[in-house]
């Protein structure tokens, strides 16, 4: 009887284990569209992201072929660039951080030099695991860190100006 027991309450929690990782397996974050500003600067320099090699195309071209969602997809989606536009980042994803556009665009960041980020003027701790929120303006410095050039930000207004033009497919 115990033993019967045993078997029946090892099957039930094998259902329930095999439920809750299906569920964890096939969540999508939910979908979502916000723009925020950014900017890098490397040791003072403020870096270009308005090259052809960090804008997404996939999308566009996912959306008129096979509009199924890959993984691929879901992650581009969390946080991309297009339209030649450098400095503001789009997400259609909800559970977007900054590490995913970083990601997305192929870029590191130099792990020997010291790494500060700010969203609208205040120190984060870990910049690449922040959200993505509507309308933040980012600045992150690698190595030398020059405070002053947080007034350089990306603006709202920038920002919004960059909704208007319509960047989408």
């Amino acid at each position: 009887m115990l033993i019967k027991r045993l078997i029946i309450g090892l099957g039930l929690l094998s259902l329930i284990i095999g439920f809750l990782l299906f569920q964890k397996l096939n969540h999508e974050p939910k979908e979502r569209h916000v723009h925020a500003g950014f900017q890098v600067y490397v040791d003072g320099k403020l870096q270009d992201f308005s090259e052809a090699k960090y804008m997404s195309l996939l999308l566009c071209e996912e959306e008129n072929t096979h509009p199924k969602k890959t993984k691929e997809r879901i992650q581009i989606e969390k946080a991309h660039l297009h339209h030649n536009v450098g400095d503001v980042v789009h997400s259609e994803r909800e559970g977007a951080v900054w590490g995913d556009l970083f990601k997305n665009i192929k870029v590191e960041f130099d792990r020997s030099k010291r790494v500060e980020g700010y969203v609208n003027g205040k120190k984060i701790t870990n910049i690449f695991d922040y959200p993505i929120k509507a309308y933040d303006s980012v600045v992150i410095f690698s190595g030398k860190i020059e405070e002053k050039l947080l007034k350089k930000a990306v603006t709202k207004k920038r920002i919004k100006e960059v909704e208007r033009e319509g960047a989408e497919c």
